[in-house]
């Protein structure tokens, strides 16, 4: 090994750390022998595994493909399907000379063919047309990415068995039951109790299905879904989960995480996980013509044990109908999916917020969720400039006050971490709230908008709106009517014109924008609630918080890239990961550190970080160490 080679010294961190360093030293016989190919060497730490980062990629075509129909892209790739959802490919909006255009977010460096294809766009045409090529298929090498410091997937089981093995199958790719011995590293919470660990199984960022077995006849599957006794038009079953039978399995595209009690986690859970837990409470309003009223507010698992973890909040609208059981119209069952699907690893832990509608309070959701400039027949103008200025002032202090919100009073407001999503009225509203929000509510689902209330809104707002700093999920369904609107039409092309609007103003699909057009859906509480795992994993993705548990098995190495300690001069290196900060800092002597510098977190899942240092020169070595700061 040459001199180079010894200036990078692996990061060593501490047991499930909060606070982990490294450090590295510049000598002059050291530095005076670096070689370019060093500067290669270090760049293959961040090119191993596969990345869940997507890249954006234009698309466009010049056509006419004659009334009722619109151009579609159309591949094998996942992505093309927006993960199954769309299933004759993404739809491109329509500019004038008949040129189809949008944007695609694809998996980061992957090789993938695709077709334009002309598909008919009414409702009954949609779901039972069939497609049209518009040439031959292209070939495309996505745009990289940076790559995780791995290969394949982690993880880590607790089990009272003497020995354990992984039973999994790639989703993604299709590929066979393969079983995997785990090792034992450890004794658990109990001395009855072992940890096992596997690494390098399946393809990194992909969905595996998995269950645990010792070997012997014994399985661990997963706990079944929620199951509760129906009540009114509420399912004992919420209904993602009604067409599954048992044995359970395991599903998450999770790289790397634990599983204990039945409960895949992204971090080191403690001992004892308390269950998700509902509380109701009275808001009261100082908006004028606003009431105050009830909302509802779920907890996730483990809020009472991780004090020092902070929660994105989910607010919903016609709060009355969005947990179990619901009320008249039946229920979204926000609640027990929301809990099986963190249970499960496909989403964050999140706090939902259920805004009962004022109609209980002496006021009217007709009014309430109309824009200002609409009114619905027989009603007076709309209020809902009033209704999120409750929000704001009421609805939303009282969450970040009283609860650990990633939003903390006094602080900037982090627009991501604050959600809403709503139905039919609701989801107008909630259209609304992110053409003249999104400052505050960074991400909206819109589901089953009723576009039709809104027709000043929609004409003078949305589609004069700019791009904003915007995640917009959208359903709708192929058969929707409600008591106002007889016509699916109605509901069906109102959603896939602002699909257009939105897709022209620059929102990429798949990353900024995911349109999920359901064929023979209804315009109901349970249809709603079918769609609702592909929202929570769409806005609240795991892949966009930490991973503590990452941090703690794959910790950065720094790296000495260049040095001239005689003009006091140095280039390092590290691989980021997403939302965790670093504190760089500087010694001479290895007594003493005066230069520290603070790095902000990664926006990127994993992210190449080069920092250029100045030092104090001529001078014999120095010294760099590197700190990871607690994620919140």
């Amino acid at each position: 090994m040459s001199a180079a080679m010894r200036v990078t010294r692996p990061y060593t961190a501490d047991t499930f750390g909060t606070r982990q360093r490294l450090s590295l030293h510049c000598k002059i016989d050291v530095c005076m022998r670096l070689s370019p190919a060093f500067f290669f060497v270090a760049f293959a730490i961040s090119a191993t595994g596969a990345t869940p980062q997507k890249s954006i990629v234009p698309f466009s075509i010049t056509q006419d493909v004659g009334s009722g129909n619109e151009v579609f892209v159309s591949g094998a790739h996942r992505d093309f399907t927006s993960g199954g959802i769309q299933p004759w490919g993404v739809k491109l909006h329509w500019n004038s000379g008949n040129v189809w255009s949008g944007t695609i977010a694809l998996e980061a460096g992957a090789q993938v063919s695709y077709t334009f294809v002309s598909h008919p766009i009414s409702s009954s045409g949609y779901c039972g047309g069939n497609s049209t090529a518009l040439g031959q298929a292209i070939y495309l090498i996505v745009p990289s990415a940076t790559a995780p410091p791995y290969n394949g997937k982690f993880i880590r089981y607790s089990s009272s068995w003497s020995s354990a093995n992984l039973l999994y199958h790639d989703i993604t790719q299709n590929g066979t039951w393969t079983q995997a011995p785990m090792q034992r590293v450890g004794q658990g919470r109990t001395p009855g109790e072992s940890i096992f660990e596997v690494a390098g199984v399946a393809t990194s960022a992909d969905e595996i299905e998995f269950v645990f077995t010792d070997g012997a006849g014994q399985y661990d599957n997963a706990p079944a879904p929620p199951q509760n006794t129906p009540q009114g038009a509420a399912p004992g079953t919420p209904v993602p989960y009604q067409s599954l039978a048992p044995p359970y399995n395991y599903r998450t595209s999770l790289d790397v995480f634990t599983v204990q009690d039945g409960q895949v986690y992204n971090y080191q859970p403690p001992a004892t996980v308390s269950a998700p837990t509902i509380t109701t409470r009275f808001v009261n309003s100082t908006v004028s013509g606003i009431p105050g009223r009830n909302i509802h507010i779920f907890l996730p698992r483990g809020y009472i044990q991780n004090t020092n973890r902070r929660y994105p909040v989910v607010y919903f609208h016609d709060g009355q109908n969005v947990f179990f059981p619901g009320g008249t119209f039946g229920t979204w069952d926000a609640d027990r999916i929301a809990a099986y699907e963190t249970s499960q690893g496909r989403m964050r832990e999140s706090i939902l917020v259920a805004i009962d509608n004022g109609n209980d309070y002496g006021s009217d959701r007709q009014i309430e969720y109309i824009p200002p400039g609409d009114q619905l027949s027989g009603q007076p103008p709309g209020t809902a400039d009033k209704y999120v200025q409750f929000l704001r002032d009421n609805v939303l202090p009282t969450l970040d006050y009283n609860y650990r919100t990633i939003n903390q009073p006094g602080q900037p407001i982090q627009a991501a971490a604050n959600i809403t999503a709503g139905s039919s009225l609701g989801g107008l509203l909630t259209a609304y709230m992110g053409m003249t929000n999104s400052n505050v509510f960074g991400q909206i689902g819109v589901f089953s908008p009723a576009f039709w209330g809104g027709p000043n809104f929609i004409n003078n707002v949305l589609d004069r709106a700019p791009k904003f700093s915007l995640k917009i999920y959208m359903d709708i369904g192929g058969s929707e009517s409600s008591s106002s609107q007889g016509s699916s039409d109605v509901y069906w092309f109102g959603a896939w014109a602002v699909y257009n609007t939105w897709e022209g103003d620059g929102y990429a699909v798949n990353s900024e924008l995911l349109m999920y057009p359901k064929c023979g859906a209804v315009h109901n509480e349970a249809a709603w609630s079918a769609r609702l795992p592909a929202f929570f994993q769409f806005v609240l993705s795991l892949w966009s918080e930490p991973n503590p548990l990452a941090l703690e098995k794959f910790p950065p190495r720094l790296e000495l890239l260049t040095c001239d300690p005689t003009g006091g001069t140095a280039q390092l290196h590290f691989l980021a990961p997403l939302g965790v900060s670093f504190n760089l800092d500087r010694s001479g002597d290895l007594t003493t550190w005066p230069d520290q510098t603070s790095l902000a977190p990664a926006n990127a899942i994993w992210e190449d970080r080069f920092l250029n240092e100045q030092f104090p020169a001529p001078t014999d070595r120095q010294f760099w160490r590197l700190q990871a700061n607690p994620a919140p």
